[in-house]
Order: structure tokens, then C-alpha cells, then sequence
């Protein structure tokens, strides 16, 4: 067992040294209770995190001791949740332990009313940076320390803190005076005081994204500021500007100023400013998931989901209880929004199974892995002066279960993707016209919000291209006539027709061959795919670039 670090737990941290495992735990994955972290022999570690986190609530003054309390106001329970924080690399960076209230006791109406938490849209944080790359801007992150502390508790409420933590007294009740992580209201308080405090520096909100904020100033310029929960992205034309914003954030709270965006929210972020190119990966998170599922030494596979493959319900061959699909299903989802467009469809399609997965389910989401195992070094790519793009298409009646469609789109900015999705369409079309139609409405009004979103990021455009490889939906949404064959089509999906007289889209035929939504709709055979990667723009990042990596040579095979 290591010894010499019991003194001072985190030079094991900076060593990068792992402590010795006994009683069978795994070191690699945090404790699920106080408990076990007391069994364990990185104990030390947890002690000290636990110390650091009694010791911030105490500064902060986020409870007090109450003589008497209403008792229509029963307490709620807190515990210590632990986890091991790691880079986009998969190094480990700390130990974290936090005290968090059981919110699931809370009484509605009673302990809160609203729920709610700064969480931007996917595409904004892509869109972001894909500017910020093409006009050299600089770009930087802050992180706010024991963000949601920083609230005050709108309701009167009670806890019971765990054991020990006020000097040794057994757990008792205290008021709660700050909004405590766990809290059903936390998140909302913590974005009105942040959303307060961002106003007084003289930051405008943003009316399309409510996460974006605007600061201008005489000499420095513009200045963005992107929140994401406790993480704040600072992006601006000079990096005086971006000082004197960073500056005032951290007058008003604890923050740890992490210089340039290296990571952020689990994706890596890598930039050439000479050439004006970022990419967005996951290699870390990849690496992590392959090892989670015992895949990390499979056969690497050169698709996601091979061509023809198709996925239905049998009833058949379920996998048992405690199975681990929906975990692993979950985990992709993450990836196929975040940096990996190319495994969105197969994704999408093993999440229509989460309710009960079957054995062939397991497979062909264990066919992702493989295909990840081969290119975790994928992601999205930003590069050159493009103006947005959008492509659509849809596959019809590709769902054999239920004979529904599937819409596929892709937006690209300055060479890579900033929105994109694969869904099956709420309604059985009953030819590929409309199956077409339903997908350019559904794009039409992300090119919407993306116009107007780009706007508040200084680029403006005209009409949205939007590329569509079907003549009759074409002439669908050029002419409002109607036949007997398109009359019973919802009046919902006919908005496409007027933002195209109106200027705002402007869709134009594009042949299947060349059309880079159809890896969005369907599998497809592997030079296709390729195709499709490159022409969506995902590529390798600049550190596989850098090391002079290949992609790993894909061969066919089992694990």
C-alpha cells in the first residue's frame, strides 16, 4: 500500500501515481457512499475532498442553527456524492465530494415552485466557436466555484447534515440558507443571481438563446459570454475585452480562471489560430466508455451500423434484468450530440429499444463501440469563412416497427456542423414526397432559429440554402397547390412554403449522390459513409494531427 502521500493526499494526484487497491474495490471509479470511501485505500484523498467541501459551506454560511422549526416543514436528508474528475483526456484532475441535499423529498409548492438551470442549446456552443474561430477571436473559460452557493434559498427549508461534519455532533437539523446542490430550485436561483450580476456589468441578454449574453465596450469591442451551469465561456475580439469581463466575474465570485478553452463540458477543444481551424472531440470520453464495456482491445469496425442492417422489436431474446443497455445507449447519445454527427442515426435507432433491449440490440450498440474504438480521435471540424448551410433529407418508412419515417439535417458553419439530428418522424407518410416535405419543415425551423441565433453573433446572411434531393417536395414547397395525394398533409408542415416566398430559406435541388444528410437517414456502405463524414465536416482534431495519428486501420472481425 502507498504511504508516503497519507500526509498530503494531493501530491498523489499531482504524482499521477495510483494508490494501491484492496478488498477487491475499483480505484478508477469514485464510491458510491461515505461508507464505502471509508473502506477504500484512497480514503485520504476523500477525507481531504470531504474537509474542503464542510469547510467552503462554512465560509459561505449556507446553513445556521435553529432553535425550533415549523413542523409542517420536515427536514430533508443530505449526503456526500463523490467523483473523480477528468480532462478530455481521461487524466485525473481531482477528487471532488459534494454535499447535496435528497431533493426528491422536497414537497412541491411547499420547498419550491419552478425548476430550471442554464443549459444552452447544443448548437449555440458549436456556433460559438466556429465564429470565434473564423474571425480569430479570443476565447477563453471560467469556471465558478460552488456555483449554485452563491443563491439564497427562496423558501424556508430544513436539512439533516450527515454525521461528523459539525465538529463531531451527531447529524442535526439546521436551516438552509443557501441554495444547496440537490435542491430541486438550485439551478434556477443560480441563473437568476448569475443572469442579475451579469446585467450590473452591463452584459445584455441575448432574446434567441437565453444562455448568451452580449458586452460591448467603446475600445475592447464585443464580448460574448456563453453559461453553461457553473462554466462560462468568454469569447471577444481582443483579449482586453475578455480580461475585463473575466475580471468583473471574479470580483463577484470564486472562480478558477482556466486561460484559454482547453476543455469543456466533457469536449476537448483544440485551435490553430494561425489557420483559423478549432476542432470539438471526445477521445477521452470514448476511451473511458470502450473500457467501461470491456471494448477497448475490439476489432475496430469501419462503420457505425452496417449497410441494409435493420432493427425491429421481437419480443424475443431480452436481455436480463440489471442489463446495462440504456447506460450505454445514454452515453452515446452524448456523443452522437455533441462531437459525433457520423454515429447519430445508428444511435437514434437503439434508442427506440431502451424500453426492452434484446440481445441483437446489445450488438449493434456494441457495433458503435467497435466503430469508436477506431476513431476516437474523431470530431468536428471548423475551418475557412463559410456561410451557414443547411442539408435535409429523410428515408421513408425506414422504422420496419411502425413504417414511420426518419428526418435527417445537417447546418454547416465555416466547414463543420453546428446543428444536426436523426429523428423519426410523430406520423406514417404515406409516400417519399411527403416524408421530404415533413423533414424541410422540421429543418426550416432550425435554419430559422439559426439565422437569427448567427445574427446575435455579428454574422448576418440572406436566405438559409437548404439542399433537398426530392423534385416533388420541391415543388411541394415552391407551389401551394394541392392535389389528392398531398391534401390530407398537415397545415403545420406548410410553413415551409411561406419562409421560402418570404425569403428567409431558400431550398434548391441537390442529387442523392451528393446530398450529406443521407448518412443522417439510413446505414450506409462504407466508402459512402466516408463520404459523408468528410462532407459533414467531421475530421481528426488537431492533437491526432499534431502526433502525426492515423485513424486506426479498420478490420473485420469480433472482439
Amino acid at each position: 500500500m502507498v504511504s508516503w502521500w497519507l500526509k498530503d493526499p494531493k501530491a498523489l494526484l499531482a504524482s499521477g501515481t495510483e494508490p494501491a487497491s484492496k478488498d477487491g474495490w475499483d480505484l478508477t471509479k469514485p464510491p458510491a457512499n461515505e461508507k464505502e470511501a471509508r473502506a477504500r485505500s484512497d480514503w485520504p484523498l476523500w477525507k481531504q475532498a470531504i474537509k474542503e467541501e464542510v469547510a467552503a459551506h462554512k465560509k459561505l454560511g449556507t446553513w445556521s442553527k435553529t432553535k425550533g422549526r415549523n413542523k409542517q416543514h420536515k427536514a430533508v436528508k443530505t449526503r456526500f456524492v463523490f467523483d473523480i474528475k477528468h480532462d478530455a483526456e481521461g487524466k485525473k484532475t481531482r477528487y471532488k465530494a459534494r454535499l447535496v441535499a435528497q431533493g426528491f423529498n422536497q414537497v412541491p409548492g411547499r420547498d419550491f415552485d419552478e425548476t430550471w438551470a442554464p443549459v444552452p442549446n447544443a448548437a449555440t456552443s458549436r456556433a460559438l466557436f466556429a465564429v470565434a474561430a473564423a474571425k480569430g477571436w479570443e476565447v477563453h473559460h471560467v469556471d465558478v466555484k460552488t456555483a449554485f452557493l452563491n443563491a439564497t434559498m427562496d423558501k424556508e427549508m430544513y436539512i439533516k447534515l450527515p454525521d461528523g461534519v459539525e465538529s463531531g455532533e451527531p447529524a442535526e437539523v439546521r436551516r438552509l440558507n443557501l441554495a444547496l446542490y440537490g435542491t430541486k430550485q438550485a439551478g434556477r436561483l443560480w441563473g437568476i443571481k448569475l443572469n442579475e450580476e451579469l446585467e450590473q456589468m452591463g452584459a445584455t441578454r441575448s432574446t434567441v438563446e437565453p444562455c448568451l449574453y452580449e458586452w460591448h465596450h467603446p475600445v475592447h469591442g464585443r464580448v460574448f459570454i456563453l453559461v453553461y451551469v457553473d462554466d462560462l465561456i468568454v469569447a471577444g475580439e481582443s483579449l482586453a475585452g475578455v480580461a475585463a469581463i473575466k475580471s468583473g466575474i471574479s470580483a463577484r465570485f470564486d472562480v478558477r480562471d482556466m486561460g484559454e478553452v482547453k476543455d469543456f463540458i466533457g469536449m476537448k477543444v483544440m485551435r490553430d489560430k494561425a489557420s483559423k481551424k478549432l476542432t470539438l472531440s471526445n477521445p477521452g470520453h470514448i476511451m473511458n466508455l470502450l473500457q467501461a464495456f470491456g471494448m477497448d482491445t475490439c476489432t475496430p469496425s469501419k462503420t457505425a451500423m452496417a449497410s441494409g442492417f435493420k432493427l425491429n422489436k421481437t419480443g424475443e431474446n431480452l436481455l436480463p434484468e440489471g442489463n446495462r443497455y440504456a447506460e450505454l445507449v445514454g452515453s452515446l447519445l452524448y456523443l452522437s450530440t455533441t462531437t459525433r454527427p457520423d454515429i447519430a442515426f445508428a444511435v437514434g435507432v437503439l434508442s427506440r429499444f431502451m424500453s426492452c433491449p434484446e440481445q441483437d440490440h446489445m450488438r449493434a450498440a456494441k457495433g458503435v463501440l467497435r466503430y469508436l474504438r477506431g476513431t476516437s480521435r474523431l470530431g468536428v471540424v471548423y475551418s475557412g469563412n463559410e456561410p451557414l448551410q443547411g442539408y435535409v433529407d429523410a428515408d421513408w418508412a425506414g422504422d420496419t416497427d411502425g413504417r414511420r419515417s426518419t428526418t435527417g439535417f445537417v447546418f454547416t458553419l465555416n466547414g463543420g456542423p453546428i446543428s444536426w439530428a436523426s429523428k423519426r418522424q410523430s406520423t406514417v407518410a404515406t409516400s417519399t414526397a411527403e416524408a421530404e416535405y415533413v423533414a424541410a419543415a422540421m429543418a426550416t425551423k432550425e435554419a430559422l432559429w439559426l439565422r437569427k441565433l448567427l445574427s446575435a453573433l455579428g454574422v448576418d446572411g440572406g436566405a438559409v440554402p437548404m439542399g433537398e434531393d426530392n423534385q416533388s417536395c420541391l415543388a411541394l414547397v415552391n407551389n401551394p397547390e394541392a392535389t389528392g395525394r398531398t391534401k390530407h398533409v398537415d397545415v403545420a408542415y406548410h410553413m415551409v412554403r411561406d419562409y421560402q416566398a418570404r425569403g428567409d430559406v431558400a431550398f434548391y435541388f441537390l442529387p442523392s449522390a451528393e446530398m450529406p444528410a443521407d448518412g443522417l437517414t439510413k446505414p450506409l456502405p462504407s466508402p459512402a459513409f466516408t463520404a459523408f463524414r468528410a462532407a459533414v465536416g467531421v475530421g481528426e482534431d488537431l492533437g491526432a494531427v499534431a502526433q502525426g495519428a492515423e485513424i486506426v486501420a479498420p478490420l473485420l472481425g469480433e472482439c
